[in-house]
This record gives C-alpha cells, structure tokens and sequence, in this order.
C-alpha cells in the first residue's frame, strides 16, 4: 500500500487531458486516411512493389 495517493481531482485531470488527446489523434488519423485516399494513384511506394 502507498504511502500517498493522488488525488482524485489529479487523476480526473489526468483522464480528461488523455481522452483529449485521444480525440484529437482519431481526428487525425481519419484525415490522413482521407488524404492517402485522395492522393492514391500517385503513390511511389505501391507502384514500387507493383500493386496496382
């Protein structure tokens, strides 16, 4: 057992501050899926391993 805990303010803060950012890296990951989409057929990496 610890000698000291949090408290539980800290912890809320701590979760807000995650699901904050969590949200905004699902933001962007669903725009660069946009973009990769959009930018498809100009991708070196696919034509280079011949995936059409």
């Amino acid at each position: 057992m610890p000698k000291h805990t949090k408290k539980r303010s800290t912890i809320k803060r701590k979760h807000r501050r995650m699901k904050e950012h969590a949200e905004a890296n699902k933001a962007k990951t669903l725009d660069s899926k946009q973009l990769s989409k959009k930018y498809e057929p100009y991708n070196i990496d696919k034509r280079a391993l011949g995936e059409d």
